[in-house]
């Protein structure tokens, strides 16, 4: 189980986040719901330690806390809003995806990634082909808790329905926690087991535009 206790973050001398606590059990996708500018990126870059701006609280995993810097592979994986800039762009995407781990013919069929992008270089290919391979790289068998900051938010209805369905899968088969952060209300109540609302949260006037069933 994945937890957070008590968490105060800030940046510089702006209070982002004060005494946050939540969990996520294995196999459960909790999604999180706030307004822009609220610090949603900035918490999922802190839980997956990507920068240490914690003021005070614990992040733990299986009741252990998780260390400022993971050594080896971190079971706490973020794919970010803008997966593109988390490329090299002077190595194929291939190898950025190898340096983690070899999915087989079937994941990557089942994910919407083609081979052939496998042997192009960021540059090469668009932002949502690029997030299909991020969103692959970071489902290593090893994760334990994926943090998708509103990572289909640039696909088509179609391509993120299929995403969000393999995901889920993903979630059940092998006990995968998943924190969604995503400003379409729609799909978080029908993808997520629990959903947290922080903030002024306007009503979701626009139909569904991802429907999950």
């Amino acid at each position: 189980m994945f937890e957070v206790r008590d968490l105060t973050l800030a940046q510089g001398a702006r209070p982002l986040w004060q005494g946050l606590s939540l969990t996520v059990k294995a196999g459960e996708r909790l999604g999180i719901s706030a307004p822009s500018g609220y610090g949603k990126t900035t918490l999922g870059r802190v839980l997956a330690g990507w920068q240490p701006v914690r003021a005070g609280g614990q992040i733990l995993l299986d009741g252990q806390p998780v260390p400022e810097q993971v050594t080896g592979y971190n079971p706490i994986q973020l794919v970010p809003q803008h997966p593109e800039l988390t490329f090299n762009p002077y190595r194929t995407t291939g190898q950025a995806l190898w340096d983690v781990w070899r999915p087989d013919d079937a994941m990557l069929a089942r994910f919407m990634v083609k081979p052939e992008w496998l042997s192009r270089k960021p540059g090469q290919l668009s932002g949502g082909e690029l997030a299909r391979i991020a969103l692959l790289r970071a489902l290593d068998p090893r994760t334990r808790l994926l943090i998708a900051d509103e990572v289909t938010a640039q696909l088509d209805p179609q391509i993120q329905r299929q995403l969000w369905l393999e995901l889920m899968r993903e979630c059940e088969q092998r006990g995968l926690g998943i924190l969604i952060f995503s400003h379409q209300q729609a799909l978080l109540r029908q993808i997520c087991h629990r959903v947290l609302r922080f903030g002024e949260v306007p009503a979701e006037q626009e139909p569904m535009v991802c429907n999950v069933a």
